[in-house]
């Protein structure tokens, strides 16, 4: 997503913006829908612009549990500084750009707010039984059989040892 610089100077609050998916560079994030929408405000400042608002988007995981796609609506703060300066500038998330641009370009941006924000283990459900170890059927769908064999556990041995 391009914002044109003669845009940012005359400002705008709560604009929507919805961008493609595609239009973001390939970080393995799979979209359910292939739109990603952005309600952002600029303010003008002495040393660049401060760009605000939100992103939505839904994404789609596979369960860890059962291997069962599930979507995840995102809605993710954004709070980007625009700035020529390279020195003096506080810790945030900043984008320079020169003099001579007429565009700057968000769609990094945008792409590194949404992978930091996928999770590490997603579930479909916090209740989720996952997959049975011995037939695999998904058991939160079907019931199964199967008898999990207790006995043979490589864990055992640590409940021999005496602690002092």
């Amino acid at each position: 997503m391009k914002l044109l610089r003669t845009e940012l100077r005359t400002g705008f609050h709560n604009k929507l913006f919805d961008m493609s998916a595609r239009e973001l560079p390939n970080r393995d994030t799979v979209f359910t829908h292939n739109h990603i929408i952005c309600e952002l405000s600029v303010k003008s400042l002495s040393i660049g612009f401060q760009i605000s608002g939100k992103i939505r988007a839904t994404l789609e995981y596979n369960c860890v549990r059962c291997l069962c796609p599930c979507p995840l609506d995102l809605i993710l703060p954004i709070n980007l500084l625009l700035t020529q300066h390279k020195n003096g500038v506080e810790k945030q998330d900043i984008i320079h750009f020169s003099e001579t641009q007429d565009q700057i370009n968000l769609t990094d941006s945008i792409a590194d707010l949404i992978s930091l924000a996928e999770p590490m283990n997603p579930v479909c459900d916090d209740n989720c039984r996952g997959l049975c170890p011995n037939c695999g059927n998904n058991i939160n769908q079907t019931s199964c059989e199967c008898i999990v064999d207790t006995d043979d556990n490589p864990w055992d041995e640590l409940k021999k040892l005496k602690l002092k």
